[in-house]
């Protein structure tokens, strides 16, 4: 059968009307929405809309039906295009644009979520400029036509000077409607000429910041002349699925000495990551510093879908929700001839904030996971939840990168009831640092080993297992604690009893646990362990404190993460138990703010 083109398709898809109608609502039912390549622009420049579907069903053909403000916008039907080969055409009256775009020939339709079709306008004089999808026709491979009413909205702010001659615009007549909008020091606005927006092979809409070296270079010296913050941030426009900004990496290195304290914060519609400008000293980009063309790559990007639905499959079991978008940050080292992901920012805790659609009035109750396709694996990830006009900011801070989301968990143990560490066990439980003996007991009182202790205080830090580093003789590779102990070490949380021997078994001391508690702050917060340290707390065993664990004790003591274990004394050498260690453990995370 011959398929519909060009004005014929355009007429038997509105003949349609009269007798399907959809309405976008429900799991599964197609939806539509628009996306703008930037959320301002000036007179001159380019407004991009990208049209996405969700949960669209064998796509051959389609109608957008668009109105927009068209004394501050004028159409482009030359450079408005379908994201699939075929026929299209495009009609403007005057504020109304129809846009029809068709396959041709025996074809399949397109499945899934994707990137339909994007419609050029240009900017051309200062407002607020709405563009509206009103209504959306589509028609299957077997000519099969529904109307979706859609009326999904977006807006974009135009705000510049009208081009005069020579401004390389081809604009004549000199002057402006309004003078030059003072620029802010801590933000970096993409110019139309810095984005590529493309559409990946799976459907996905990309979105790419090429910065400027010159304009970031000018920037970066304004930011610091002009402005009394350390933070430079770069907006990334629109709601895209793949979002990554795209950095010069010679200029950030030149700008290194004088900004070793900047903060480069990437936003997007899924929320920020702050990388410090500190992290270049790192050997993985020091060594890309003189290569010509070598770029510095910022990734947050959403998930797969199927990712997501392979995460919600193995937590559904055990009782556990997801709450947001499953996002991917990466940060790339790309030169010529290849990319590098880097994974690991060794002892640098970076920031990242993930967008949560509903009010997490509980924390203790909720946390921020990384997960891992490749094994299924989930862990706790150090996360800070703060409601903010009806929706929750995730605070996720980690020294590595991955794929991330918050998950709502609950816990709770028989013979924790009316216990004096009940809240912190089970938080720490929900958020799953700490395990119970059974599913439904913790056993408190139960004693805890050196190796216990040093996987609660990895899992707590959210730190990156090492396998295979082997710095013990008497920790085993086939332990199950070994990668955790290893890791403690490569870290400097634990050190051996002797040389080459940790003890992995032995019961861990009251001041052996502080110790390595001391040592998780300064990790976190960056600073060495403290030197001589006045004992603010009296206790009158102080003198059974051992020499290497006196300051640790003051330090812990005057910075009130620790109490003794009666009103007078603090019993050094009483060995801990799994309720004291939760205890600790809350008490480092609270202390370096790495939970609520």
């Amino acid at each position: 059968m011959l398929r519909k083109t060009g004005l014929f398709f355009t007429v038997m898809m509105l003949l349609f009307t009269v007798i399907l109608i959809g309405t976008v609502v429900g799991a599964g039912i197609p939806s539509f929405k628009i996306n703008l390549n930037a959320s301002q622009v000036t007179i001159g420049d380019n407004v991009v809309v990208a049209i996405q579907g969700n949960n669209v069903t064998d796509l051959y053909g389609y109608e957008a039906v668009l109105t927009y403000n068209a004394d501050l916008l004028e159409f482009n039907s030359t450079q408005s295009n379908g994201s699939f080969e075929g026929y299209k055409i495009a009609q403007d009256s005057g504020n109304q644009v129809t846009f029809a775009c068709t396959k041709m020939g025996n074809k399949s339709g397109e499945n899934g979520d994707l990137a339909i079709g994007t419609l050029t306008f240009k900017a051309k004089k200062n407002g607020q400029a709405n563009i509206t999808l009103k209504q959306m026709t589509t028609m299957t491979s077997q000519e099969l036509a529904s109307i979706w009413n859609v009326n999904a909205q977006a807006a974009v702010k135009i705000d510049g000077t009208i081009p005069g001659p020579g401004s390389g615009r081809g604009g004549g007549g000199g002057g402006s409607s309004t003078p030059p909008t003072k620029e802010d020091p801590n933000l970096y606005v993409a110019k139309e000429s810095e984005l590529r927006i493309e559409t990946a092979q799976d459907g996905q809409t990309s979105v790419i910041a090429v910065i400027d070296s010159k304009r970031l270079a000018q920037k970066l010296t304004d930011l610091q002349a002009t402005s009394g913050s350390n933070v430079l941030s770069f907006e990334i426009p629109g709601e895209h699925d793949l979002n990554a900004l795209q950095l010069p990496l010679p200029t950030l290195f030149n700008s290194l000495k004088e900004h070793k304290d900047t903060i480069l914060s990437v936003r997007s519609h899924l929320g920020t990551y702050d990388l410090p400008m500190s992290i270049l000293n790192q050997a993985d980009f020091a060594g890309k510093a003189g290569v010509e063309g070598a770029t510095l790559i910022i990734r947050i990007d959403k998930a797969k879908s199927l990712h997501e639905t392979k995460f919600d499959q193995s937590i559904s079991d055990k009782g556990m929700v997801r709450v947001s978008d499953m996002i991917d940050y990466k940060v790339i080292l790309k030169t010529k001839d290849k990319e590098e992901e880097i994974h690991s920012f060794g002892n640098s805790f970076v920031t990242r904030v993930i967008l949560v659609d509903e009010m997490i009035q509980d924390p203790s109750a909720a946390t921020a996971v990384v997960y891992d396709p490749a094994t299924g694996e989930m862990k706790f990830v150090p996360s800070v939840f703060t409601v903010k006009g009806g929706k929750t900011e995730v605070k996720v801070i980690r020294n590595s990168n991955s794929m991330y989301a918050i998950v709502q968990n609950k816990k709770t143990f028989d013979d924790m009831i009316g216990h004096w560490a009940q809240q912190e066990v089970e938080q720490l439980a929900s958020k799953m640092i700490i395990n119970g003996t059974s599913d439904r007991t913790y056993t408190p009182e139960m004693q805890i080993t050196r190796a216990q202790f040093a996987a609660l205080l990895v899992r707590g830090l959210g730190l990156p297992e090492e396998a295979g580093l082997n710095v013990f003789t008497d920790v085993a590779d086939t332990q199950w604690y070994a990668p955790e102990v290893n890791t403690a070490a490569k870290y400097g949380l634990v050190q051996g009893v002797a040389e080459g021997q940790f003890n992995p078994d032995a019961q861990i001391t009251r001041e052996q646990m502080v110790v390595m508690m001391m040592k998780a702050i300064g990790l976190v917060k960056g600073t060495s362990a403290s030197g001589a340290s006045v004992m603010n707390a009296s206790f009158a065993d102080q003198d059974l404190l051992s020499d290497y664990a006196r300051n640790a004790v003051a330090d812990a003591a005057g910075k009130g993460l620790i109490h003794g274990k009666t009103e007078t004394t603090f019993a050094p050498q009483d060995v801990a138990t799994r309720a004291e260690a939760a205890v600790i453990i809350k008490r480092v995370l609270q202390y370096a703010n790495l939970i609520n």
